[in-house]
């Protein structure tokens, strides 16, 4: 899972899109020299590949699926970055805490995710205090088990209640069957 970050001047982030395997980081790039407005970060370790700029250029140059894939990824970014706004500005850090967790379990495929106080704060621009009280009410309600740097999801469904209807709209939007073309096998 990549995280994109809206970094600030002070250095403060903020995450505005995720990116799993139903997508790549710098997928502008094939259309040509772009610059990028936002920092990708790692936050859960994983496989990845990657290709050199100057390659994917190429072929995208010989394929108009690939440019079509990246114009409509395009869209599916753009949804969730002004969703994630509206979530930021509209929804409590309850709600947002638990559609971060399911979109994160969504792009990794465990129920285990190593995530500290200090990211989790980052991402959903709250405090570690927040998140501490966040992790214990969710913990408290049987839908998490809450540990120094992991959380694990234990009710899905009672998670999904939680979160508000932002997870549903970023999830219908980035479902591979959605984008029409899983990347990794392009």
């Amino acid at each position: 899972m990549i995280s994109l970050l809206v970094v600030t001047q002070e250095g403060v982030g903020i995450e505005a899109a995720s990116i799993g395997r139903e997508g790549a980081v710098g997928l502008h790039r094939g259309l040509g020299k772009r610059r990028s407005f936002t920092r990708a970060v790692i936050p859960v370790s994983g496989t990845i590949s990657h290709i050199s700029a100057n390659v994917f250029e190429r072929a995208v140059e010989q394929s108009d699926t690939i440019k079509d894939m990246i114009t409509h990824y395009t869209e599916v970014l753009w949804v969730e970055a002004q969703q994630i706004a509206a979530c930021n500005a509209l929804h409590g850090a309850e709600a947002r805490f638990a559609r971060w967790l399911l979109q994160t379990q969504d792009r990794i495929d465990s129920d285990s995710l190593p995530l500290t106080q200090e990211f989790l704060s980052q991402m959903l621009g709250i405090r570690r205090t927040t998140v501490t009280l966040v992790a214990r009410t969710l913990q408290e309600a049987g839908l998490i088990r809450y540990k120094r740097g992991r959380i694990v999801i234990l009710d899905r469904a009672g998670l999904e209640e939680a979160a508000c209807e932002c997870y549903q709209i970023i999830q219908h939007e980035t479902l591979p069957e959605i984008i029409g073309v899983n990347l990794a096998s392009s």
